[in-house]
């Protein structure tokens, strides 16, 4: 039967169901929220598949055929959220379909690093690690020079056992373990695929040169495969955010999201946000508008409208989205003007003007965006918000310094912003609070932004306060242990959340070294080829279980001492077809 399989996979058609496979599984899989055991099982099959055509000459042709399954694949999973941001079904697949073609692209290179590179190393661990460096590597540099950040990239970026790494590796980590399972997924599944009626046969204990290759390949795949297990293993334990019963060691925090409810096809005036923020003053020390929530023509317009809500907010501080026309050109008052999106955050004890326009947005939605936005050069800048006790508490027992308060360090970004790791790289010390107001137009779109902006806060350490307007937008908490969607479409909401007390504002680990401290870390774990050279023989406990493990094929494959430079992968007829898949 497994012969059978081979022959079928690898002889009869082999770019058909190595085609419509990557075509299911990118339709699974690269989708606005990729996720995590799809995504590498598509990378196994893609590196299986450009490991079997690297030497036929068939191969640009083959490539090919995989570029249009997996974009036809990346193109119907995205297809709903563009249906519903263009009037044209056709215009939005077409769009959908560029993209994902384009985005191919810089997927494919990792593959084709690894082949042409691969042999160079002189250790099996370091030729098995080099593909997750190198796709860790290559998406890194994608997102950094993608004017949509990270949301093409083939990363999941939903809940899933190295998501807990974030604060120490960020993505890039993330990748790393993609393709590292893909890396060990695909080796295994090739072993697999070179197998002969010869499997039934003993497992042969002689030392020749091809066996001992065959046992260093054996250990490091083990090894591997047991440090994957090992990053695994804190996934495990529930993390789980703090009490806000008590005032000890923690600060609870009530927040909100202001969606005042409008009949269908009208749209919230700047009444409507501030009666709707009045309502929720007695619940909620933070409030949060939605991004573009209201539209100043002029900064006198803008201070009079922040003077009427702070006529009745108490001690509340409320982050106002907004849009605003920038002053016109006198030299050309005929030429159109250019908007900027930015958050305010207003409180009762300030003074005209005194409001904090503390963030203007700095990446803009390529197209809807760009030609009518302004964006801004500034980095997002870090708040103290002075938060009293609760009615519950005594001040005394809440803070012993003169106003009975205590600090709450806010920062805030934009939407699309999210989309970025570099988000909040310039901040030099970690933000209790994110503020995110966000508008998007699909539910799937709004849970992608709501996981990327989880993942920042998760990145560095915070907690992201997510208010998106958009008709179907989801709103909620997120970090510290919260992943709670609140709100789905329209209707204020409110939660109450704890923070760490004292907080501590050292940065993440992360936060610190960035991306090129992590590539370095990666390189590193790389060149610990002579670690996995050195290990204990593995012999001597794999032969006390040799009577177990030679009952499946696919374990015999793995162990020390097993012949495979004379089994034939495919037609020998064809140049190049006894290579190796394990090179």
């Amino acid at each position: 039967m497994g012969d059978t399989i081979r022959s079928l996979i690898l002889d009869k058609n082999p770019t058909l169901i190595f085609g419509v496979t990557e075509f299911l599984l990118a339709s699974l899989s690269l989708g606005p929220t990729p996720a995590f055991v799809p995504l590498v099982l598509l990378l196994t099959i893609i590196r299986i598949h450009g490991l079997r055509i690297a030497c036929r000459s068939t191969r640009v042709l083959e490539l090919l055929c995989s570029w249009v399954a997996v974009t036809a694949g990346a193109s119907l999973a995205h297809y709903s959220s563009a249906t519903n941001a263009m009037s044209s079904s056709s215009q939005a697949f077409a769009a959908v379909a560029v993209m994902s073609a384009i985005t191919y692209i810089p997927a494919i290179l990792p593959f084709y690093t690894d082949i042409r590179f691969n042999r160079k190393f002189q250790t099996i661990w370091s030729q098995i690690t080099f593909f997750p460096v190198a796709w860790a590597t290559t998406w890194t540099i994608v997102s950094h020079i993608s004017p949509v950040g990270r949301l093409l990239n083939w990363s999941p970026v939903s809940p899933h056992p190295f998501y807990w790494l974030l604060p120490y590796t960020g993505p890039m980590g993330i990748d790393w373990a993609v393709g590292a399972c893909a890396a060990l997924c695909s080796e295994v599944a090739a072993a697999w695929l070179m197998g002969t009626d010869s499997d039934d046969q003993p497992v042969n204990l002689s030392t020749s040169p091809s066996e001992a290759q065959s046992n260093r390949r054996s250990r490091s795949l083990l090894t591997l495969g047991t440090f994957l297990v090992a990053l695994s293993i804190p996934s495990l334990h529930s993390s789980l955010p703090a009490r806000i019963d008590t005032i000890v060691d923690s600060s609870p925090l009530g927040v909100a999201c202001a969606l005042p409810s409008v009949r269908k096809g009208q749209h919230a005036t700047l009444g409507d946000f501030i009666t709707e923020t009045k309502k929720l003053t007695s619940q909620a020390k933070v409030i949060l508008w939605p991004e573009s929530a209201v539209v100043f023509n002029s900064r006198e317009e803008r201070e009079a409208a922040f003077e009427e809500l702070r006529k009745d907010i108490q001690k509340s501080v409320v982050g106002v989205a907004f849009e605003e026309f920038l002053p016109e050109d006198s030299s050309n008052p005929g030429e159109s003007r250019m908007r900027r999106n930015g958050l305010a955050l207003v409180n009762g004890g300030q003074a005209k003007g005194e409001e904090v326009v503390q963030y203007y947005k700095r990446n803009l939605v390529p197209l809807t965006e760009s030609f009518s936005v302004m964006p801004s050069i500034e980095p997002p800048a870090i708040y103290n918000f002075e938060l009293g006790a609760p009615k519950w508490a005594k001040n005394s027992e809440w803070s012993s310094t003169l106003n009975h308060t205590r600090p709450v360090t806010i920062t805030s970004s934009i939407c699309f912003d999210f989309a970025f790791s570099s988000a909040f790289t310039s901040l030099d010390s970690r933000p209790a609070l994110i503020l995110a107001p966000a508008r998007t137009w699909d539910s799937t779109v709004s849970l992608a932004m709501w996981e990327q902006a989880k993942s920042r806060a998760n990145e560095i350490g915070s907690m992201v306060l997510w208010c998106d307007g958009g008709a179907t937008g989801v709103s909620g908490v997120g970090g510290g242990g919260i992943s709670e969607i609140m709100q789905l479409g329209t209707g204020s909401w409110t939660r109450t959340i704890s923070l760490q007390f004292p907080f501590d504002q050292r940065r993440t680990i992360y936060a610190v070294v960035g991306d090129f401290g992590v590539f370095m870390l990666l390189v590193l774990i790389m060149g610990g080829g002579s670690v996995a050279w050195h290990l204990p023989a593995l012999s001597g406990s794999l032969s006390r279980s040799r009577s177990v493990l030679q009952a499946v094929p696919l374990f015999r494959r793995l162990l020390p001492g097993r012949q495979r430079d004379q089994e034939n992968l495919i037609d020998v007829t064809v140049p190049g077809e006894r290579q190796s898949l394990l090179h």
